[in-house]
């Protein structure tokens, strides 16, 4: 059978009514696979960084490098997984003398895009670093369109560590 087919793809969890190239404010959760504790550990609800969260930690602040539409927010890595809080402000503008250059990179706006990227780059890192890596495929995102939304939002990710064993992404191996 034809590995296009439908047949063999899983249906989308984005929100089918949306272009996720649009403007706006995104909360995102990406876990490991089998939600393995590659990144460090808590202690005293305070995450502790090992060689490999910190790469993570870098690639997060290097996504408005590679994305310069991209503002960075509220932001956590925890053991298994990260969340973070994003804004996309792509204003469209367009600079003829960069058209015109081989060295100017044309990347996708979108949510995806800008997650394929982070998620590459950390696998890039622990190759680098000779850790067998694995992001579980997909991320959970979504679309905060309120102040309040935002709030509880922003709250939840930086108590996360404070909450670490009540977290349904808990792991203590």
């Amino acid at each position: 059978m034809d590995k296009n087919n439908k047949i063999y793809r899983s249906p989308s969890n984005r929100a089918q009514w949306w272009d996720y190239s649009n403007n706006g404010t995104y909360f995102i959760t990406i876990c490991t696979k089998n939600r393995i504790n590659y990144f460090g550990t808590i202690l005293q609800g305070e995450t502790i960084l090992n060689s490999l969260g910190q790469s993570v930690l870098r690639c997060w602040n290097d996504i408005p490098i590679y994305h310069p539409y991209v503002i960075l927010d509220t932001f956590i890595i925890m053991p298994n997984h990260i969340h973070g809080i994003l804004h996309i402000n792509n204003i469209n503008t367009f600079d003829n003398n960069c058209a015109l250059k081989k060295e100017c990179k044309v990347t996708s706006s979108s949510l995806g895009s800008i997650v394929r990227g982070f998620k590459v780059g950390v696998k890039k890192e622990a190759y680098r670093l000779n850790i067998p890596f694995f992001w579980q495929p997909r991320y959970h995102d979504h679309i905060i369109r309120t102040a309040e939304s935002y709030i509880k939002i922003a709250n939840y990710i930086i108590m996360n560590p404070i909450t670490w064993e009540q977290d349904k992404f808990y792991n203590d191996l």
